[in-house]
């Protein structure tokens, strides 16, 4: 972003009701985020209020990184005489009109993208098909919300010859609100939504009010003047696609259509198209070789799309190394100088610059590693030898869904409730310590852990928040002390050993969380209990009662609700009593995901988020919800099973005519239970249903792929990457999510994807 603003001009555009500063600052950049800026002096923090967290509480840390013009919607408690405050209602609002203002300076074509699916993957190969004859400008990752577009236009320069803004639509009017600001010379919707027909107008009225429109699937309402980007419109270019799945394939037809249209050079598009690449390659965050943290950015080395792996980079704890690995192959050598001279601002401890076969192989003890290259350098090889586990099975977890995900259910709590997000078992089988390292980058208030331990790890990877422990064993009491975590309280036996510990460690006001049971028959203190508990509290200063909570039976139940409504009216008695013999404030907290949504009424002021963060659940918030985890394999070989012989172990399976097997590296050792044998279960090929042949072994399976045309060693295999497949899958087993999503072993790869 180079802008050439002054702060007398953005006055004009935002029009703020109060200026503290008379100072005409000059501005080159708006940052809405300090954790991303490096000390470069002429910028402008953006103050936002987020679901979370609000960005005035940043706004001192911006200014120590040399920022000095500032909008928000408070006056700072700390005000800089040097500086310039500009006190608005909405910052956000702010911050659109002023990009608004500078889509005003640029008259190059610009593209909005938008549509339910396959947005991101349209906009990056129209950007990877054309960017030898345009200087292309394109939305970072998934920039396309209401914060994420006129981010993406402040990117655009005078220099710039096409914009590609990916444009996010979730409810009637944004799509209007979003082409007003971008004011799009060129529209392309990629898909529609089924069984959304105010979405659809929407879409509708998008394609009917730009003149070069294009869509990537009929309607029975599309504008007569709208271009259909079917595979008529892609041939014979789309031939040369190295895909076969329909998702891919239907992206790459919308994305060679479109670019035709801008490029009229069939052997130019051509030879393009064979370098397509998924996307799955950007972004990827996983646990290294040496105690690293790989970030795996290798799709291509667009110097713009470095800037912003730099910056997540950047985000990652500085008492770990940073270590820059870009790999460039003979005809990109020239870059080497530009490429250190963007990178130099981030100051990496270690910057390595060269021919993949030149670059070193060692890796600093716990370094955080981003690995960046040309296509032609093929680094993701490189990256590939410093993954942990060498596994050809792995989970995905994308980051980006779970962040909406947070969002849909924050935005159902009053501003003073806290949220409480748990992490146990392995944050449900998606990585400790890297999801609670998001969850606090995201601005949660607490997390929670099932055993001492969790909490131990959390601590020594660096994490700060309160940790609450559920079920710590008394033997853990001194590791809670020592690392800071706040231990469940639910007998007095418990509560006798954890008073003698503190005072033989001369420790005071030490905060414990008691656990009440108001019908769960599981855990916890007696309702009448409570008032012999807070005696023997008042009367040891060791400890101070920092949180009470309990469990709902059955929050997913609407149906029938008075169970649920006594479970409030007990644990509300207890507040009550608790809050008379208290003199300071106590966290109350009943409601668990389903909780969250069905009963607001008890929210109180702390509520405890688990699956649905992940997507699951019953409730009507389901709509709204992405899917986190996605289990993946490959194919290992194909063979041709002659009719009478049999698969796997025992002779269970018995060819009734010749068929088509392939091998999967992916066993019952990995959470592919035994149970999901001889058709039973199975996976998804090329989005073609794989039935289990013969017995599920440990370490592989075999599926029949028959009916597949075309199916070879190193295609994709899918166990679930959706809600409504994994659900089936775990139903396949005749158990539930959950235990699916804690069983996948170990030793399957996670991955960090995100968007």
């Amino acid at each position: 972003m180079k802008l050439a603003f002054h702060s007398f001009d953005v006055v004009q555009w935002i029009q703020p009701h109060r200026i503290i500063g008379e100072l005409n600052l000059p501005i080159q950049f708006i940052s809405t985020d300090s954790r991303n800026l490096l000390g470069g002096k002429e910028g402008c923090f953006v103050a936002l209020k987020g679901h979370f967290r609000s960005g005035e509480q940043f706004i001192e840390a911006a200014y120590q990184k040399n920022v000095r013009v500032f909008i928000c919607s408070q006056i700072p408690a700390l005000i800089h005489p040097d500086a310039v405050y500009l006190i608005v209602e909405q910052p956000l609002k702010a911050l659109q009109v002023i990009a608004s203002m500078h889509r005003k300076t640029i008259s190059c074509p610009v593209v909005a993208i938008a549509g339910k699916n396959g947005k991101t993957t349209v906009k990056e190969w129209v950007y990877e098909l054309i960017k030898s004859k345009f200087h292309v400008v394109r939305s970072p990752k998934s920039y396309n919300s209401q914060l994420g577009v006129p981010l993406s236009l402040l990117e655009l320069t005078t220099d710039t010859t096409m914009g590609l803004i990916e444009v996010g639509i979730s409810m009637p009017g944004e799509l209007k609100a979003l082409e007003e600001l971008i004011k799009p010379t060129h529209a392309i919707v990629t898909s529609f939504f089924p069984n959304e027909s105010s979405l659809n107008e929407e879409l509708l009225r998008f394609l009917a009010s730009i003149p070069n429109a294009y869509a990537g699937e009929s309607h029975a309402m599309l504008p007569q003047h709208v271009t259909l980007l079917d595979q008529q419109a892609a041939n014979p270019e789309l031939k040369n696609v190295v895909f076969t799945d329909q998702v891919s394939i239907k992206s790459a037809t919308i994305a060679i259509g479109f670019s035709k249209q801008l490029v009229h050079d069939s052997a130019f598009i051509l030879e393009q198209v064979s370098t397509l690449r998924r996307l799955a390659l950007r972004l990827e965050t996983f646990n290294g070789k040496n105690n690293t943290i790989v970030v795996n950015d290798t799709y291509n080395l667009d110097l713009e799309a470095l800037k912003y792996s730099l910056d997540y980079l950047s985000s990652f704890d500085r008492t770990r190394p940073h270590c820059i690995y870009v790999g460039l192959d003979a005809n990109s050598l020239w870059m080497k100088p530009q490429l250190e001279e963007l990178i130099q601002p981030y100051n990496p401890t270690h910057v390595f610059i060269d021919l993949p076969e030149s670059l070193p192989h060692a890796i600093p003890e716990g370094a955080v590693v981003l690995i960046k290259g040309t296509r032609k350098a093929s680094m993701e090889r490189f990256a590939a030898r410093l993954r942990q586990k060498q596994h050809q099975t792995k989970l995905e977890i994308n980051l980006s869904a779970l962040r909406n995900n947070l969002v849909q259910f924050k935005n159902l709590l009053g501003s003073d409730v806290k949220l409480l997000a748990m992490v146990k078992a392995q944050s449900y089988g998606s990585g400790l310590e890297h999801l609670a390292g998001f969850l606090e980058a995201q601005g949660v208030d607490y997390l929670g852990v099932a055993y001492t331990s969790e909490g131990v790890a959390l601590r020594q990877h660096g994490i700060q928040l309160p940790i609450l422990v559920l079920n710590p064993d008394p033997e853990s009491y001194l590791d809670c002390i020592e690392f800071a975590l706040e231990p469940t309280i639910f007998t007095f036996n418990q509560l006798d050993l954890f008073i003698r510990i503190l005072i033989e460690s001369d420790i005071e006001r030490y905060p414990i969380h008691v656990e009440v049971d108001t019908g769960m028959r599981r855990l916890g203190f007696e309702p009448s209990e409570i008032k012999s508990l807070l005696e023997v509290c008042q009367a040891q200063p060791e400890v101070f009662i920092k949180g009470i909570f309990t469990h709902f039976v059955e929050s997913e139940e609407t149906s029938s609700r008075s169970f649920s409504l006594s479970q409030i009216q007990r644990f509300e008695d207890v507040i009550s009593l608790v809050k008379k013999q208290t003199n300071h404030e106590i966290l109350c907290h009943m409601a668990n995901s389903e909780g969250i949504v069905n009963f607001p009424e008890a929210h109180f002021n702390m509520v405890r988020l688990g699956l649905g963060m992940f997507g699951l659940t019953t409730s009507r918030l389901r709509s709204t919800l992405e899917s986190v985890l996605a289990w993946r394999s490959v194919v290992s070989q194909v063979k041709y099973v002659p009719k009478g012989e049999s698969v796997s172990y025992s002779r269970s399976f018995i060819a009734s005519k010749e068929m088509k097997i392939a091998i999967i590296p992916l066993g019952y050792a990995d959470g592919f239970s035994r149970s999901l044998s001889n058709g039973v279960g199975g996976v998804w090929i090329n989005n073609r249903w794989c039935a289990t042949v013969g017995r599920v072994c440990m370490d592989m399976l075999m599926v029949d792929v028959s009916e597949l045309d075309e199916v070879c060693e190193g295609d994709e295999v899918v166990i679930f990457d959706s809600l409504t497949r994994l659900e089936q899958f775990a139903s396949q087993q005749h158990t539930i999510a959950y235990e699916v999503m804690t069983s996948i072993s170990d030793r399957v790869h996670r991955v960090y994807i995100h968007e």
